[in-house]
């Protein structure tokens, strides 16, 4: 299955669209989507700042709600990563 990640903030390191499509085994839920982006990240970014960027983000579904790990995905659906924001 793909899901559209739409991507805000330091996320948006992950890709040069505003949209990425994430592929993802049937039945997945937000604790998978972590997991790949994890090794997207490992792989590919791994002298960047984005290390905690998959453990710390909050989703958000099409309609705006927070969505948990155990938020069961459906294919092509469209989920918000939103990065956490330091300040001092």
């Amino acid at each position: 299955m793909i899901v559209q990640l739409k991507l805000y903030g330091s996320s948006k390191i992950l890709s040069n669209k505003d949209i990425l499509d994430i592929q993802l085994p049937n039945n997945s839920n937000i604790k998978n989507l972590r997991g790949v982006l994890t090794e997207m990240i490992d792989a590919k970014h791994s002298k960047s700042n984005l290390k905690s960027l998959a453990k710390t983000a909050a989703f958000f579904n099409s309609t705006n709600n927070i969505i948990n790990d155990n938020y069961k995905l459906k294919d092509d659906e469209l989920i918000s990563i939103i990065p956490p924001i330091g300040g001092g």
